[in-house]
């Protein structure tokens, strides 16, 4: 007996015989049984991708396969158990929350709390934290200390705090073992973003949490990290990655990748359609993902204009030049022009730093100078003929050592006679004269 079949199936067997080779036979039966499992396909779909979704979510937070829904175990500190180490601030909210009302050395506040047990890192690895206010113009930082190392601060930077608690699996930090002695929270300008001297804005501590293993704990430090506002930074405004100092889960390209695949896959073994079916579908899917994705992106986007609207929106021109980062290297550019008013025409600018992005900046700052970074004075000297003018910019870098009475400059194993034309803060200015023999 022969039979031709409409469709192929993958899994759930849809085949309708096209004809009964068989006179006075009755498919009844099997009619009714094929109608039944039609019925069944929906809710057998939706079970199977609860269970893959859920799945995913748990694999990309890192929760523990055995941990409970909530978490079994609880740590809570109100925000006036902890005491003001840098900064001033007070109790507030009938003593409950702790006010941070200025900052201390370096624009710096750090708030502190000394265990009187200590507590065991393995036990409690979720974080949930609570501000009121916190600033977007600061980066918060969680600081603790060890029982087998009491001399030695780690600190981790923190998603910031928005109008929701924040959640953070401190078990992707490794120095978070063994037994915490103390815990506290430091606040600073969120570097290359704001001028230091006006990023601080008056912000409370309410209350800091810490949870044993648990599916709410692990997927809220997921959905803080996938929320949480991210500052500028220096790289591509339509990057998808982590673009944001502290340690992260796994990102949700992968999620969305994984799971529109998967689930594909279910939905074509599940209702076994054919292939035009199985093209648009995924046409669908792909379409979703990458708006989903995009939403996501848009919403970054509109976080950070939050700042820039905050910081520039109302004011003249002149007064938004001023709101610069990097005010101590515009004022140290200055200082260096003014030098070069007075320096031959063909005189080249080489900046040194320990840090690339003050090289960069100093290097932009003195622009339309003939700039560049400390890479180049090798290619100025070639060691057969008199140094060309060079003005080398030495800038917050101890490494360059001056002899006043020789008039060398050293750094690294090289030797330069040098002349020190100004030395103000961390900007030191020097007269090259050639390589000292």
């Amino acid at each position: 007996m022969t039979r031709r079949y409409l469709a192929s199936p993958l899994v759930f067997d849809s085949r309708v015989p096209a004809a009964s080779d068989v006179a006075g036979r009755s498919d009844k039966p099997t009619e009714v049984a094929h109608g039944s499992l039609q019925r069944l396909r929906v809710p057998i779909l939706v079970i199977l991708l609860i269970v893959l979704w859920l799945g995913l979510l748990g694999w990309v937070s890192d929760a523990p396969h055995s941990a409970v829904l909530q978490p079994e175990q609880r740590l809570r500190y109100a925000g006036l158990d902890f005491h003001v180490v840098i900064g001033a601030g007070a109790g507030i909210d009938s003593g409950k929350r702790l006010g941070i009302n200025a900052v201390g050395a370096e624009h710096m506040a750090l708030q502190s709390l000394a265990l009187k047990e200590p507590i065991e890192a393995a036990s409690f690895p979720i974080l949930r934290y609570r501000w009121q206010e916190f600033p977007r113009t600061l980066e918060l930082s969680f600081v603790f200390r060890r029982a087998d190392q009491p001399n030695d601060v780690h600190t981790v930077t923190l998603p910031p705090a928005g109008a929701y608690p924040g959640y953070f699996d401190l078990s992707d930090v490794p120095d978070w073992h063994g037994r915490i002695i103390e815990v506290g929270f430091a606040e600073f300008p969120t570097a290359q973003l704001v001028p230091a001297n006006i990023a601080f804005r008056p912000f409370a501590l309410v209350e800091a949490e810490f949870w044993s293993p648990s599916w709410r704990g692990s997927l809220g430090a997921l959905g803080t990290d996938w929320s949480a506002y991210r500052p500028w930074a220096l790289m591509s405004i339509s990057a998808l990655g982590p673009d944001a100092p502290w340690p992260h889960k796994r990102t949700p390209v992968l999620l969305l990748t994984i799971g529109l695949a998967a689930s594909l896959v279910l939905a074509a073994a599940v209702f076994a359609q054919g292939w035009k079916w199985l093209g648009m579908t995924l046409v669908i899917a792909l379409a979703g993902g990458w708006l989903a994705l995009d939403l996501r992106w848009l919403g970054e986007f509109a976080d950070r204009h939050v700042l820039t609207r905050e910081l520039y929106a109302g004011k003249p021109w002149r007064e938004r030049a001023t709101i610069e980062p990097d005010t101590e290297l515009i004022a140290g550019a200055k200082r260096v022009r003014e030098w070069l008013a007075h320096a031959p025409a063909n005189a080249h600018v080489i900046v040194a730093a320990p840090a690339v992005y003050d090289i960069l900046r100093l290097d932009y700052h003195l622009l339309p100078a003939n700039v560049a970074p400390i890479g180049a004075l090798s290619l100025i000297d070639d060691g057969r003929k008199a140094m060309q003018p060079v003005l080398l910019v030495v800038y917050a870098d101890p490494q360059w050592t001056f002899d006043a009475e020789r008039r060398s400059l050293h750094s690294a194993g090289a030797e330069y006679a040098a002349d020190l034309l100004s030395d103000q803060g961390d900007l030191r200015i020097f007269q090259l004269r050639g390589v000292a023999r």
